[in-house]
This record gives C-alpha cells, sequence and structure tokens, in this order.
C-alpha cells in the first residue's frame, strides 16, 4: 500500500491522500507454518528500484549468486518506503511493520514538542512507539542477531538483541593529509632482515585521540628504504611501525599507491582488549624524500557485543574500516589535499568486505533465528556521485560519465555482498531477504528554510562567537532532513520558554506556509507539499513528534536548517549530488525488496509497502510479526 498525491489548486496545503487509512494500527494475522530454520534480512541502504531494474536490463551485475539470481524467488519490482523517504523512518519502519504515525519516528532529524524549540533529536537514537522485529522474536523465544542495522544499537535493553555490532559515526581521530619534507627525517640504523642501498632514514608523527580508555596521543614511525641497489638514492619504500625499534612492532611496508594500517590496542569498556586502525594511504614519496605524502583514515574500532562476539569479529574481520572518504574526494577535485575517486573506490570495497566479514562469522559461529544485517553503500556514493542534471554545479557530461561508473560500481558492490551472503548460507533450509531502505534523487539546490524563515520575519537569527544561529526567541523554527523539512512553532505552554500565544499558532503556521509556497528559484516552486498537524494521517505521520506544519521539498531540492546574516540568501547550489526524503510517490526514492531460499514463494509483485516486510520476515520463521505490523498476505 501507498500514499498518493491529489493536487489541489485553491490552497497552499497540497494534500497526499492513500487508497486506505495508513495510520490505522492493524492486528497481525496469525503466521503461516515456517519454511526457513533461518532468515537473514539485509538492507542495502539506497539501492533504488530504479536504478536496480535499469541495471538488471543492462546486464550489469556479474555475481551468480548476487541480485539477479532472485528473479525466481519473492521479486517486488517497487517496495515503497515510509513518508519521508528518509534511513531513519525507513528501517523503523521495516523492522516494526508501522508507518511514523505509529513508530514516532517522523525524520532523521526532528524536535520533540515540550523541549525547548532549539533542542533536537536524531530519529537514529529516539525510543520507537512500536515493537521491533528483534524484540518480537525474542518475546517469543527466538534468537536473533543484529548486524549495525538502524535502531538495534545496544543502548537500552528494547535496542539490544543476543549479539550484535553498532554502526560507528564518529572516529577517535578524525582523516588527515600528512606531508612531511626531508628536514623531518633522520638517519637510522637499521634491524637485521630489513635492507635499504642509501641511508635508511626515519621520521616520527602523532596521532590525537578522542574517546573512553583511550590514550590522549600515539605515536608512528615511517622508515624510508632504497629497496635498488643501482648505485643512486631512490626512496622507493616505506616501512610503517608503532614507534619502538623497527625489528618489532612492523605494521607495513608499502610503496606509493598502496593502501597500509595503523593500530594500536587499548582497553574496552566489556574488561577485554580492542583494536583501534585507520587505513592510510602512501600517496607520494619523492626518490630524494624531500616529500612524503600520506592520507590518514579515520581511526576506528568495531563495536558489537557480547564481548566473546566482538572478539570473534575483530578475529576475522578487523576493525571497522569507517565509511568512504567523499569530502576528501571533493577537496581533491578543487585542488586541496585529499583523495581520487578512485581512492574512494577502495574504501567502498574495503568497507563493504568488512560488512560481509562480519555476517559470515555470525552465520558461522552464532546459533540464531533471525539474522539482521545492514550495508551503507550505495547510499554512501550516490549522496556524493549522483550527477545527472546539468543544473548541478559541478555537472559536465564527462564528470556525469564518471559518476555514473562510479554509482554503477557500488551498484555491483552491492550485488557481490548478496551473492557473498547467499553463498555462505544453506538456501535450502535458510531464507534470505534483501531490502533497501529508499532511491536517490538527484539534487543541485539547497534550500536554507529557516534563512527563508528569517526573510519572512518568522525566524530571528541570532551571532554567538562570529557563527549564526537559530534564536530561542524565534516564533517557528525548522528541523530538516533531506527533502523533508518539519516546522515546529515556539508555543507558550508547549515549549519551555515559547513566545508564541495559542490563539496566534494557525496563523504564524499560515504565514509560513504561505512563505514556502512563494518560495521559487528560477521560477520553479521549491516545495511540492504541505501538511498542517492535523493533516499528517493523510501521509503516515501523525505523530506528536511531527511538526505543526510538514512540508515536502520537489526532487532536485534539499532542504537545509543553518541560518546566516538576515539578507543572505536562503538558497545556494547544493554540497551533494544526491538526496532522499521527499513524497514516496517519485519513482526516484522507490527502494527493492527480495528474496529466495526455503518457505519463500515464487510470486513477482509490482507494487509493496516495506511495511510489510517485518510481516513477511516473520511468516518465513514461522513466528507472530511485530504486534502492529501490517500484514503481508502468504
Amino acid at each position: 500500500m501507498r500514499y498518493r498525491n491529489l493536487l489541489s489548486a485553491s490552497t497552499v496545503f497540497l494534500i497526499v491522500a492513500c487508497a486506505a487509512t495508513e495510520s490505522a494500527k492493524p492486528s497481525p494475522q496469525a503466521a503461516a507454518p515456517s519454511g526457513a530454520q533461518r532468515v537473514v534480512l539485509l538492507s542495502l541502504d539506497g539501492f533504488a528500484a530504479e536504478r536496480h531494474a535499469e541495471n538488471l536490463r543492462n546486464g550489469v551485475y556479474t555475481d551468480p549468486d548476487g541480485v539477479a539470481a532472485f528473479e525466481g524467488g519473492y521479486v517486488v519490482e517497487r517496495a515503497i518506503p515510509a513518508n519521508p523517504t528518509l534511513t531513519a523512518v525507513s528501517h523503523t519502519s521495516i523492522a516494526s511493520g508501522a508507518f511514523p504515525t505509529v513508530t514516532d519516528i517522523v525524520s532523521n532529524i526532528f524536535h520533540r514538542p515540550g523541549t525547548p524549540i532549539l533542542q533536537a533529536v536524531s530519529g537514529f537514537d529516539a525510543p520507537w512507539g512500536a515493537e521491533s522485529l528483534w524484540d518480537a522474536f525474542r518475546r517469543q523465544g527466538k534468537r536473533v542477531g543484529v548486524l549495525t542495522f538502524p535502531g538495534c544499537d545496544n543502548t537500552t535493553t528494547s535496542r539490544t538483541a543476543d549479539f550484535g555490532m553498532v554502526y560507528v559515526n564518529t572516529p577517535a581521530a578524525r582523516p588527515r593529509v600528512l606531508d612531511f619534507d626531508g628536514a623531518r627525517f633522520t638517519a637510522v640504523k637499521l634491524a637485521s632482515g630489513l635492507v635499504s642501498y642509501s641511508p635508511a632514514r626515519r621520521a616520527e608523527f602523532t596521532v590525537d585521540l578522542t574517546g573512553p580508555g583511550l590514550p590522549q596521543s600515539v605515536s608512528f614511525t615511517l622508515t624510508a628504504l632504497d629497496s635498488t641497489d643501482d648505485g643512486k638514492i631512490d626512496y622507493d619504500t616505506v616501512v610503517v611501525d608503532d614507534g619502538a625499534d623497527i625489528s618489532n612492532g612492523t605494521l607495513a611496508r608499502v610503496r606509493v599507491g598502496e593502501w597500509f594500517p595503523l593500530l594500536l590496542h587499548a582497553p574496552h569498556p566489556d574488561g577485554g582488549t580492542r583494536n583501534v586502525g585507520a587505513w592510510c594511504l602512501l600517496q607520494g614519496l619523492a626518490a630524494d624524500l624531500s616529500h612524503v605524502t600520506i592520507y590518514r583514515g579515520g581511526f576506528y574500532s568495531t563495536e558489537a557485543y557480547p564481548r566473546e562476539f566482538r572478539e570473534a569479529l575483530e578475529q576475522t574481520a578487523g576493525f571497522w574500516p569507517g565509511p568512504p572518504d567523499d569530502r576528501a574526494v571533493e577537496r581533491h577535485d578543487t585542488g586541496e589535499e585529499g583523495i581520487t575517486t578512485a581512492d574512494m573506490g577502495a574504501q567502498v570495497r574495503r568497507f563493504s568486505e568488512f560488512f560481509n566479514a562480519c555476517a559470515r562469522t555470525a552465520i558461522a559461529r552464532e546459533r540464531f533465528d533471525l539474522l539482521m544485517l545492514y550495508q551503507p553503500i550505495p547510499d554512501e556514493v550516490e549522496h556524493a556521485f549522483l550527477l545527472t542534471d546539468p543544473r548541478h554545479r559541478a555537472y559536465s557530461p564527462a564528470r556525469a560519465s564518471e559518476a555514473r561508473e562510479i554509482v554503477t560500481e557500488a551498484f555491483r558492490v552491492g550485488d557481490r555482498a548478496v551473492g557473498e551472503l547467499v553463498r555462505t548460507l544453506d538456501l535450502a533450509h535458510d531464507a534470505v531477504v534483501v531490502v533497501s531502505d529508499h532511491g536517490m534523487a538527484p539534487v543541485w539546490e539547497d534550500v536554507h528554510v529557516n534563512q527563508l524563515l528569517v526573510r519572512a520575519g518568522l525566524t530571528s537569527a541570532e551571532k554567538v562567537e562570529n557563527r549564526w544561529r537559530v534564536a530561542p526567541s524565534s516564533k517557528i523554527v525548522a528541523c530538516t532532513s533531506g527533502g523533508c523539512a518539519h516546522l515546529y512553532v515556539n508555543l507558550k505552554g508547549r515549549e519551555p520558554g515559547g513566545v508564541v500565544e495559542a490563539a496566534d499558532k494557525d496563523a504564524v503556521v499560515q504565514a509560513a506556509a504561505v512563505a514556502l509556497a512563494q518560495a521559487q528559484v528560477e521560477g520553479e516552486n521549491v516545495v511540492e507539499a504541505m501538511f498542517r498537524r492535523g493533516e499528517l494521517s493523510q501521509v503516515g505521520l501523525e505523530s506528536p513528534n511531527a511538526g505543526d506544519l510538514v512540508v515536502f521539498l520537489r526532487p532536485g531540492f534539499a532542504a537545509a536548517a543553518g541560518v546566516a546574516a538576515p539578507d543572505t540568501s536562503w538558497h545556494v547550489p547544493a554540497e551533494i549530488c544526491g538526496q532522499h526524503g521527499y513524497l514516496n510517490s517519485h519513482r526516484e526514492v522507490a527502494a527493492i525488496w527480495l528474496a529466495r531460499g526455503a518457505g519463500v514463494p515464487h510470486r513477482h509483485v509490482r507494487e509493496e509497502s516495506l511495511t510489510e516486510v517485518a510481516s513477511f520476515v516473520s511468516t518465513l520463521a514461522g513466528v507472530q510479526p511485530p504486534r502492529q505490523a501490517h500484514s503481508w498476505t502468504p
């Protein structure tokens, strides 16, 4: 089931109606007998249905057990996400079987009415108003593993599985480029086993760290070697170690263009030790050692539970490698120090291979009835490289062609991840379900919603320590994510320090709606639809956490929340190429839903709601679905 648009020219509020009332809380049907001993659910973030169908037509996929092999199983051409089509919202709906009306996860970032107007919460961290798949299975005596699936982060009992891995967003040290000149290197006597035909030279560098249980800093050394006996001084190799004598603790021996790890050991809060590491690239090494350049990636560690499972992951998969660094690519493209798109491709593959290795370990060593997995590719890539429209600031035919290949390769990486997973399972007894949370639309303009409201006299901007921010005295404030914005009135008696009288609330909402309805860029309206709080059931968003006015932008425009000086423009060229969070009626944001293996029906479905995935998975496993889940019909 999906929501559809009904156009109205007589009002600034465009209504989206649905074929049936989605805000109801249906009673789940009894589960059918199980055909699968184990069920594995994999979410590939951003794996768009439209691009997937095109890839199938063009023969893009190469893995014999990958996504193309599902054509004989259960195939949904277009899986429809909940509104708004955002990662936190959609994954919550997938795992609970309910719309935001029930889950209360209304955006990636939102405000809770009743808290200070400038206080926002993350949809990835906020409590759910619905039961999850992992809770439903465990309630029925089943064993569940969850590896990085959004919403299961081991912070509370209801957000914890029997075993799992947590997605790590914050590095202990952010990535940077290191430059060494010849003066940094000093002569060193080599230990046995190392050979250099010119005087070996060493340089030391320090990395500052943050995080519990970590030292404030750690030092590493680079030893430059000349490995060719040609009578010339021409350094061509670097040995990297942990600061001890280089006959011990050697981490890598690399040449230009090769990746290597930096690694340290530190205590873990679970009582064990952990590996904290960074993947690095030797970018330049002058033969005369006049300069050496290294891209040092972010430092991360694998976070998993219980301790035995975490240690098994570290042994088989290594440390958490961190996401691809698209910002470093952007810096490189503008002539600054960074990495190339090919370098980012290596990061993408490494990240996916890490997830694959963790899944293999979980399947091989853990007993489970349900295993929920997640990979962030190709979402990470599409945000940076969905360069398809000439209105994008970085567009050129050549760049667009290169970007398309990068995105296509990201889908191949997802295809290989599925193939690796299938080969780990026994599909005579196991079932595998592959979904995505949303697709992606090209974006070329950022709309600073709060700045637009400043222009309308509804929001105030203030300068604090040379930075502009939304003032707490504002009448209305926008929280933005992707193509959606929730606007909250700073209401007296509801928000602490509220400034708007209850009698004036509707007038403030109406004034904001008018200002947004009139907003245009080069003659094109930036807003597609708006909904007052009382109308939100029509898009499955009738929740206390939703805005007093919820705004959906047109694809091509992305919502941003920042403010600047009052006379600053409210729209600027977009910093990224792809975005989601738009109304789910757009083809670009449709997701995938594929399944094969034991108990999976052979069926080709044109369209289905992602809220039915939870019931589908439960049916395969022979258990009752989450209490509020929308039913899937066998």
